[in-house]
């Protein structure tokens, strides 16, 4: 039977699955992430990774490019993963689509309507039992209806998040590599602008493109200088879309009003100048973080490379350059 390495946390009935087609080595990725020499070592003779968020970088490829056949990434996105070092070699690299799409869309609102309306402050006024008088004067927050949300990167999850918007009474615009058809943009009552339309017009801008090499630090100094001083920026997408340390400045100098991220550049590390912000909303990298989700999530990493690997199917496929 062939090898493989699992870098995640598998259901029973996933073990099962798995160990009918191959002989299974697990580390369970809610304890840590692996070191590429961490990596090499206990994943050397296998042919394939299911993996959750650890880095599989050129070195490790290129030393196990005679064996290593596949790569599941338990996610949509796959910047984790040197793709071009593994389509050299012609490493199959599979994802997770479609499936965490409402789940992300129902965080951004969430989001949104946290930083916007103070929850997050709120809840722990209440609970550290300071709420002694009138709760007039407090917390006073900022509207969605009538308000306008600008989305970067209109793909599966902007269109939901999109949909979304609307039944908030929020006028959606939006910008994207390749604008949607009319047909389509009349669907999800979205407009079409340039990226620095979007800025300065919108009050809540959400990040939900991939990250390459033209989105890494898109948001930057100069893009938020373009923005509203009563803006709030919101990011679903990846961290290094947004450089931390000017979006601190943007913050501290009030050139917005405030962020609210579930991704962050240097993850699991976070700014300790953000945590200490009033008008910061943060999330540990959890948009995808439902039951349902994660674990459909799972059960295709895990069929993905079945097929690839047993059966010569190419479902979800990334670089299809290598066939």
């Amino acid at each position: 039977m062939k090898n493989i390495f699992v870098h995640c946390s598998l259901l029973e009935n996933q073990k099962r699955f798995l160990k009918n087609h191959f002989v299974i080595k697990e580390h369970n990725a809610n304890k840590s992430n692996l070191s590429t020499s961490e990596l090499l070592k206990v994943a050397d003779k296998c042919e394939g990774i299911i993996c959750q968020g650890n880095l599989i970088d050129k070195r490790y490829l290129k030393e196990n490019k005679n064996i290593l056949k596949a790569i599941s990434n338990v996610a949509v996105g796959y910047d984790n993963i040197d793709i071009e070092e593994a389509t050299k070699y012609k490493i199959a690299v599979f994802n997770t689509p479609n499936l965490l799409d409402d789940a992300v869309a129902d965080l951004a609102l969430g989001l949104i309507i946290s930083v916007a309306r103070k929850i997050c402050l709120g809840n722990e006024y209440v609970k550290k039992g300071n709420w002694k008088k009138n709760s007039w004067p407090l917390f006073w927050g900022d509207d969605l209806n009538g308000e306008t949300l600008g989305i970067i990167g209109m793909g599966n999850i902007g269109k939901k998040t999109a949909s979304r918007a609307n039944s908030f009474g929020l006028n959606v615009l939006y910008h994207n590599r390749n604008r949607l058809d009319k047909d389509l943009e009349k669907k999800v009552s979205a407009s079409y602008v340039s990226f620095e339309s979007l800025l300065s017009q919108s009050k809540y801008v959400v990040l939900l493109t991939p990250l390459n090499k033209e989105t890494k630090h898109l948001i930057n100094k100069s893009s938020f200088a373009m923005m509203r001083k009563d803006a709030y920026i919101i990011n679903m997408a990846r961290g290094k879309i947004i450089k931390e340390a000017d979006l601190v400045l943007a913050l501290e100098n009030e050139i917005i009003a405030g962020a609210a991220l579930d991704v962050f550049e240097f993850e699991p590390k976070v700014n300790k100048k953000l945590m200490n912000m009033s008008n910061v909303v943060l999330m540990p990298h959890a948009g995808s973080a439902t039951a349902k989700t994660r674990i459909g999530m799972m059960d295709l990493a895990c069929k993905n490379i079945v097929n690839y690997l047993i059966y010569n199917k190419y479902d979800n496929l990334v670089n299809r350059e290598i066939l």
